[in-house]
């Protein structure tokens, strides 16, 4: 049972702390409060390390990516040099056959170039390598050149120059602001798409391609990764020709996450896109981002820790120590921890004092409560004895009276003295000396006022009484109504249709707090229609009016079908505490 009971402390503690007005939410939101500048701090701080991360990446990347591609940007540059020279020196080679000559043995003494030769302004390649003039008009280095003169550099695959793919490297030659035509180099695409051997395995990328500002892939370094693979659908290589690098992070279509690095190799003409697995690129900012949640958490799972050893369990203990006082009475049962806080132990301490004092006030209330009780009772028991006394006083008035008359009233008021002995008598028993059964009581009068009225075996007593406790105040007046009315009822009841006298007395409850008591008799039609043949204004009459305002209602008479009935209603008065008292 007490561990049931416990099960239910600890259960509706919790219910109280975690309640929306309970200590621990309060507490988690005033933390809340006092955490929040450090968190908007932490946020803050955390998204720039963040930043800063990333762009160390980014920046780490595109040096690797740039580092990659350096063979390519090496011979593009240095083709672009042997261009611009070429064409200060080709201008004085008048005749096309020294000219071919000229460049043939320069690429003897180079081994890097698969063709070189100078176009005309008209389009036509005079002087070259090839020994033999081409027509460029239809190519699309023509096309850009004669529109915008400017270096450009392009992927082909002609015969008439190589059987392999080859990078063209044009430089435009102009005099005097008038354009005099272009030096173009083809370049085997496999001299340069090798991966260098100065990176280490570990650091290349997936992918490295160079294209140029059309987005015309130059080469590509690994080979069994097609780009189509790595690249996302709306990644366009024409797209990312900027002057500064940047890196992105994507998912390919086959659902891996890559980081793209793009970084200009040669300045407005070739570019490089390194592809690199997104472990060594960017790193997840979940994890960051998460960092002032995570420390805010911690920060409250502390400080409920501490509440809660420090202060929580402890006020739930001192709480459960008052319920169980308020239920029976009972004192802790151990002594405070060491660990309770000095506050605490002092509420503790005037709690114990506390529920000593009110102990004893209790016992010392208790005893004094009896000694009221014992001398109440004594009190009714000697105003019981006074009362019988007087009675037995006036019932020897009575046999030395010769008045019959007087005899008769003698005997009323001796009714009267007895009934108010009644009613000491039976606070006297009663266990309680503040309430009064008034079943009981009733009963005790019917008792006594058949004994004295002399009534035979053949008046017959109906009983309907309902157990109803009354204070004195409201039990003296019901006792001295009923045995007012009972003693005219019996002095005037008649046979009925039956051949049969008889007196009912009924007490019952009624709805919203009521009472009605009801004294009826067999009554002959010639009966005067006041109980007993009292006059309207006698005694009897005026003495149960008077009881009834007492009890807090007017009393009603009724003759009917050969019934006479007296009733009332009245409301059962409550206990009224004075402060005072205790």
């Amino acid at each position: 049972m007490s561990d049931a009971t416990g099960e239910r402390d600890r259960a509706a503690s919790a219910g109280r702390w975690f309640s929306a007005h309970g200590l621990v939410l309060r507490v988690v939101a005033f933390l809340t409060i006092a955490l929040m500048p450090i968190g908007l701090i932490a946020i803050y701080q955390t998204a720039e390390f963040q930043r800063e991360t990333l762009r160390r990446s980014e920046l780490s990347l595109l040096a690797l990516t740039a580092q990659a591609g350096a063979p390519v940007e090496q011979t593009i540059e240095r083709a672009f040099g042997v261009a611009e020279a070429l064409g200060v020196v080709i201008d004085e080679l008048d005749d096309p056959a020294s000219c071919s000559s000229y460049l043939d043995r320069y690429i003897e003494g180079r081994r890097l170039y698969a063709m070189i030769g100078l176009v005309d302004p008209d389009g036509t390649m005079r002087c070259s390598s090839l020994d033999r003039p081409l027509d460029m008009r239809e190519t699309g280095i023509w096309e850009q050149m004669s529109v915008t003169p400017s270096p450009i550099v392009t992927l082909s695959q002609r015969p008439e120059i190589a059987d392999e793919p080859v990078i063209n490297v044009a430089s435009p030659i102009e005099e005097g602001g008038r354009f005099m035509g272009y030096v173009q180099l083809a370049i085997p695409q496999r001299r340069i798409a090798a991966p260098s051997g100065l990176i280490a395995a570990e650091r290349r990328p997936i992918q490295l391609v160079t294209y140029n500002e059309l987005g015309e892939q130059l080469t590509v370094q690994n080979p069994d990764r097609p780009l189509d693979t790595l690249l996302p659908e709306d990644f366009d290589l024409s797209s990312r020709t900027g002057l500064r690098g940047t890196a992105t992070a994507a998912v390919s279509p086959e659902g891996e996450r890559l980081v793209y690095a793009m970084t200009p190799l040669v300045t407005g003409a070739v570019f490089a896109l390194g592809i690199w697995p997104a472990a060594e690129g960017f790193a997840s900012p979940l994890l960051p981002s998460l960092f002032p949640i995570l420390m805010w958490a911690a920060s409250l799972l502390v400080a409920y820790y501490a509440i809660h050893r420090l202060v929580i369990r402890h006020v739930s203990r001192l709480g459960r120590s008052m319920r169980r006082f308020g239920a029976n009475r009972q004192l802790p049962s151990q002594a405070s921890t060491g660990d309770m806080s000095r506050e605490l132990r002092e509420i503790e301490g005037e709690f114990v004092q506390m529920a000593g004092n009110i102990l004893q006030d209790e016992a010392r209330l208790e005893d004094q409560l009896r000694e009221r009780g014992i001398l109440l009772k004594e009190v009714h028991h000697r105003v019981k004895n006074n009362l019988q006394l007087i009675s037995s006083i006036m019932s020897m008035q009575m046999r030395r009276t010769p008045d019959a008359t007087t005899r008769e009233i003698l005997s009323r008021l001796q009714d009267r003295v007895l009934g108010l002995a009644t009613i000491h008598r039976t606070l006297y028993e009663s266990e309680d000396v503040g309430r009064v059964n008034a079943a009981r009581l009733l009963r005790e009068i019917v008792a006594q006022q058949g004994a004295a009225s002399g009534a035979g075996p053949e008046l017959a007593t109906r009983l309907d009484l309902e157990d109803l406790e009354l204070l004195p105040d409201q039990a003296v007046p019901l006792s001295l109504l009923t045995s007012e009315a009972l003693a005219n009822a019996l002095s005037n009841a008649a046979p009925d249709e039956t051949g049969e006298p008889w007196v009912a007395v009924s007490l019952r409850r009624e709805a919203e707090g009521m009472v009605r008591l009801e004294i009826a008799n067999s009554a002959a039609p010639e009966t005067a229609r006041e109980a007993g043949g009292t006059r309207s204004q006698g005694l009897g009459t005026n003495l149960i009016q008077a009881f009834a305002a007492q009890l807090g209602g007017p009393s009603e008479t009724s003759h009917e079908l050969g019934v006479y009935r007296l009733s009332t209603r009245f409301r059962v008065r409550e206990m009224q505490y004075d402060p005072q008292d205790y």
